[in-house]
């Protein structure tokens, strides 16, 4: 799902433009702004600086969100600030957290989040067979480049991605999109393709 295009969408409702209004205002054709909300396509950076502008937000508040980056963190608390009228970022005994505001916006994050625990506290997959041999406990001891993560921990998380993508269906919108959570699940099996299948 792309973020940036739900939140260029989400703001220019904020200010009560429509998509004519706002491209106008950018020097854009209406097709193009639609593209962007939609997230097919992505706008460059000149036209995200104008979007930026026309939208009374700085950049980086448009900019993809990547959870590595100041930029990318500013922009997710941005879009909860905002969401819920307000959150709380905590620090005790060297642990960051961030507290929901008990207002009726928040409700549904706190319910969703909630349920997303149950589900990854009740995931007890196994990441080892009750047997390996020397070879394959070697190639899964091997570390991926520039990760510092061993092939089995990643495997590991594959195995518990794919079945969280599983048993979340109830985590989406009534109007469930089985397609899309299918195609995810196929393009991690396409990434990182179990070994047993490989054998003949």
């Amino acid at each position: 799902m792309d973020t940036q295009g739900r939140r260029i969408k989400k703001l220019r409702l904020a200010k009560g433009l429509s998509q004519k209004r706002l491209s106008d205002m950018v020097g854009i054709v209406p097709t193009h702004l639609q593209a962007y909300e939609y997230g097919t396509r992505h706008p460059k950076e000149e036209i995200l600086n104008r979007l930026a502008k026309a939208l009374d937000v700085t950049p980086s508040m448009l900019q993809p969100l990547d959870v590595d980056t100041v930029n990318g963190l500013l922009g997710i608390i941005y879009e909860m600030h905002t969401s819920y009228h307000g959150l709380e970022i905590v620090e005790e005994d060297g642990q960051i957290s961030i507290r929901l505001p008990n207002t009726l916006q928040a409700m549904p994050a706190k319910k969703s989040l909630l349920r997303i625990k149950k589900i990854l506290d009740d995931n007890t997959y196994q990441p080892y067979p009750e047997y390996q041999s020397a070879k394959d406990i070697q190639e899964e001891n091997q570390i991926l480049p520039n990760t510092g993560v061993t092939v089995a921990q990643e495997k590991r998380w594959v195995k518990e991605q794919e079945g969280l993508l599983l048993r979340a269906t109830d985590l989406y919108s009534p109007d469930v999109n089985y397609n899309q959570i299918e195609a995810d699940r196929k393009a991690l099996r396409k990434q990182y393709p179990d070994d047993s299948e490989d054998e003949d």
